[in-house]
């Protein structure tokens, strides 16, 4: 059995000044290799997987429709990524579409619809009836990144944006906030229950074999190549989920190489702006793949 590189990952832990965290799971021989997986770590965008998965459980239960339209309406936040918060005319789409836009261009405004939608007291509940715990999703995205600036309590608005954006530029974010750490009231999660959802979805035991199956197709439409894709050739198809947002990385996927999939959950929260908290990701799993299949890597000067 291949063994993945257990040691040359805990090197590059032990080497990021910050904290790290990395599991990566052979579905093909069950080969693992991790470093402080157990821990929680904050997640960014990545907590957007268990939104997912709850508003799919929610669907197959017939407490909601998948194709059921919902107006964007009332007070939001058009912070961050994604293309909604461009739309100013109330805009009415599907669940699915709402979806859609929160995984594959990981849009802010998205999420915090379908937050609102299958409630995050009811996501925690859905991840603690799976197994996995430690995948706590807390806090609108809104709410998390207005607490990077000491504005936690704002109503959501583009108001309220405006004066983040000024805040951010003027006294820059603090680091000492929720945001940045496993708080109770931060989005977190373990790199080992992240890997082993991924795991369950692949498997086709979450909510059902076909919900399971639209999950991992609607993750590998992410388009962000900074972390777990970094190194590996275009050519191989990843499922996964990024998150971004300063000083916090993080990546976890499926990545379909020949000899099998790879499971692979990395997270890092940088000591400083020096540290780069993608770079240490992408290379751990550059390492996992090296290990099981060289040819799925990109030439080293590409």
């Amino acid at each position: 059995m291949t063994a993945l590189p257990q040691r040359e990952i805990e090197a590059l832990g032990a080497a990021f000044d910050g904290r790290f965290g990395f599991y990566a799971e052979d579905l093909a021989s069950g080969a693992t290799a991790s470093v402080n997986a157990g821990q929680r770590f904050p997640t960014a965008s990545v907590c957007k997987v268990p939104v997912m998965v709850e508003l799919f459980r929610q669907a197959a239960a017939g407490e909601l429709s998948l194709s059921e339209r919902r107006r964007l309406a009332g007070p939001i936040s058009t912070h961050g990524s994604g293309g909604l918060g461009l739309a100013l005319d109330e805009p009415e789409l599907t669940l699915l579409d709402y979806c859609r836009f929160m995984i594959h261009v990981s849009d802010n405004v998205a999420t915090d619809m379908l937050m609102g939608v299958v409630g995050l007291d009811k996501v925690n509940r859905t991840m603690e009836g799976l197994g996995f715990g430690d995948l706590r999703t807390n806090s609108t995205m809104s709410r998390y990144h207005y607490a990077m600036v000491n504005m936690a309590d704002r109503t959501p608005s583009p108001e309220a944006d405006g004066e983040m954006a000024r805040r951010m530029k003027e006294e820059g974010l603090d680091y000492d906030s929720w945001p940045y750490h496993d708080a109770p009231d931060n989005n977190v999660a373990s790199p080992a229950h992240m890997g082993g959802l991924l795991k369950a979805l692949h498997r086709g035991r979450v909510v059902d074999e076909a919900a399971s199956a639209q999950m991992v197709e609607l993750l590998k439409s992410g388009r962000d190549r900074r972390m777990l894709p970094r190194h590996v050739d275009p050519g191989v198809v990843i499922a996964h989920k990024y998150g971004s947002s300063g000083r916090i990385k993080g990546d976890v996927g499926i990545l379909f190489l020949p000899s099998g999939p790879l499971v692979a959950a990395g997270f890092a929260t940088a000591a400083g702006d020096e540290a780069d908290g993608a770079e240490v990701i992408a290379e751990a799993c550059r390492l996992a793949v090296e290990s099981l299949s060289p040819e799925s890597l990109k030439e080293r000067d590409e």
